[in-house]
Parts: C-alpha cells; sequence; structure tokens
C-alpha cells in the first residue's frame, strides 16, 4: 500500500511537466523566421491546449486534412505560397466547403462573393466556387499573391488575409516587417497571426507524432478528380463512375443545381478508397503558374477578404 501512494505522489508530481507543452522561441513560415516573445507564448500555448482538448475532434480534422491537402499543397507549391498556408483553411473553415461566417463569408478559404469575384472564382446562380476545394484555393492563393507583392512579408501577408490589405499598410508592425526574413510577435500582435502559429504548430506536430509512431490511417478515403464533367448533370456523372449520385451531391456542393455548366471544365470530387483512382488526383492541367497572377476585375479599395 505505501508503495502505492509513492507511486501515486510520483505521478502527481511529473503530470504539470507532461500536461504543459512549452511553445518554441520560433518557427519558420514560408521564408520568413518568426521568433515568439515570451509575452505570445501563453496565448499561443492557451490556443494550443485548447486544440488539443477533444481527441476525437484531433482525429477527425485530421482525417479531413489527409483527405483534401493532396489536392491544396500542389495549387500553394505553383503559386510559390509556403506551405504552411495550407492550415490557414482549416483555421478559416475547419475545411468545411458550406461553413459561413456571421459577415457571410463562405466555403473552405471563407471568402464574401465581391473579394471571390475579384480573385476569380465564380459565384452566380449555378456555381458557387467558394465550395469547391481547387477553385476556392487558387483564389485564395491569388489573394495572397496580390497582397504579398506589397507587403513582401508572408505574415503580414497573413494578417492581410483578415484585415484587408489597406488597414494591414496602416498597422505599424506589419509595415516594420516588410521586406524581413526575421520578424517577432508578441502578446500584442493581432490575433488571427497568433492563432494561426498555434494552429500551424499543433497540426504539424500531431502529424509528426504520427509518423513517429509509424501509425496509418486505416481505409483513409482519397479524393479523386474526375474532369469529364463539362455540361452533365450528375445523375449521369454518377451512372458513368457507377458512384452514389448523393455523394456526389455532398462532396460537390459547389454546384447549385444538378448539373455542370458547359462554359468551363470543372473537376468533380469522389472520396475513395479504391487504388485504381490513386494516380487520378495528379491534374497537371490545372496546375498553371498564370492562375496565380490574375489581375483585378474590378476596382476594390483594398477589400478585406471577408
Amino acid at each position: 500500500m505505501k508503495s502505492l501512494w509513492i507511486l501515486l505522489l510520483i505521478l502527481l508530481f511529473c503530470l504539470p511537466v507532461f500536461a504543459k507543452t512549452e511553445f518554441p522561441d520560433s518557427l519558420l513560415i514560408g521564408n520568413v523566421k518568426v521568433f515568439i516573445h515570451p509575452s505570445a507564448k501563453s496565448i499561443l500555448e492557451t490556443e494550443q491546449k485548447r486544440l488539443g482538448s477533444n481527441k476525437k475532434f484531433v482525429e477527425s480534422m485530421k482525417e479531413k486534412m489527409r483527405f483534401y491537402f493532396p489536392v491544396m499543397e500542389p495549387l500553394l507549391q505553383s503559386a510559390g505560397i509556403p506551405n504552411e498556408f495550407k492550415y490557414l483553411s482549416v483555421q478559416e473553415s475547419g475545411l468545411n466547403p458550406i461553413a459561413v461566417s456571421s459577415s457571410q463569408a463562405v466555403g473552405y478559404w471563407q471568402f464574401k462573393s465581391g473579394t471571390a469575384t475579384d480573385v476569380g472564382m465564380k459565384v452566380n446562380a449555378n456555381v458557387d466556387e467558394r465550395k469547391h476545394i481547387i477553385e476556392a484555393t487558387k483564389g485564395a492563393a491569388n489573394y495572397f499573391t496580390r497582397n504579398n507583392r506589397v507587403l513582401n512579408n508572408w505574415v503580414g501577408t497573413l494578417l492581410s488575409y483578415r484585415v484587408g490589405l489597406g488597414t494591414a499598410k496602416k498597422t505599424s508592425y506589419v509595415m516594420d516587417w516588410v521586406g524581413k526574413s526575421d520578424i517577432q510577435v508578441d502578446s500584442s500582435t493581432d490575433w488571427y497571426v497568433l492563432r494561426f502559429l498555434a494552429y500551424q504548430k499543433f497540426w504539424a506536430d500531431e502529424f509528426k507524432k504520427d509518423d513517429s509512431l509509424g501509425i496509418q490511417p486505416v481505409n483513409q478515403s482519397k479524393l479523386i478528380c474526375y474532369d469529364n464533367s463539362c455540361g452533365k448533370n450528375l445523375y449521369e456523372i454518377a451512372d458513368e463512375l457507377n458512384v452514389s449520385y448523393d455523394d456526389l451531391k455532398k462532396y460537390n456542393p459547389w454546384i447549385l443545381n444538378d448539373y455542370v455548366p458547359s462554359d468551363k471544365n470543372y473537376i468533380i470530387y469522389h472520396p475513395s478508397t479504391v487504388t485504381f483512382f490513386d494516380n487520378s488526383i495528379q491534374i497537371p492541367e490545372i496546375l498553371q503558374p498564370a492562375d496565380f497572377l490574375l489581375p483585378p476585375k474590378k476596382k476594390l479599395d483594398y477589400p478585406q477578404k471577408e
């Protein structure tokens, strides 16, 4: 009995050590080394603790990321956007294509309709490309590219995604970051940037932990892509692929009616664990750098992203 009490005391003494993970002194976002001031660490650690408080939520989000990231990553890479920015879509929408904010921003990257149109997306009675993972990611990459030409710092560009380029240019520390590869954040830095740093570190660590332990997802679905959809209705496509119409509707909420318009070669999505479809995720014809260099379609006075 005495030995049991000793063991319990040892465990209680050690618990705080295991329960708290100290945030690192710096992180790398693209080519920018972000130094973390001690005043920001408690904020970041609290955010990470919140993220990790529900194991079921963590696993479900990792499953979504494994599903969507293989499509998003080559698009970001083609546009020259830091790979870490893929975690911003998790922060924005939880990778939910039908997410709608209180300000009526929609989709994976949370765009209002006007800004979505400005960065090259279609939002009309037939389609809402904010809910299309490729088109929405291309739109977000266009927004990042445009703003980074002015701010020349990926963390400043990140903040502009929330507040707009005009406001970012009026923010003293953002302008101090212009052109710099080493910056510092502290407790006065905008919450959006701090939350992103916590998200990026938390989720990247989760995947590293799985890799180090050799944990492989069981029957992880992959997002297969079908690009022969022009002018077809979903019933035709379901019959052609021998898949469920309901699944096509669920995974393609960007189609607002039951047919794909004939004015564009859209990619249709469907989840599958079938090996036959593995190579179909590589879609080189959509990865054109020019897609991320779109001029504004209309003049917006440094619009906010939402």
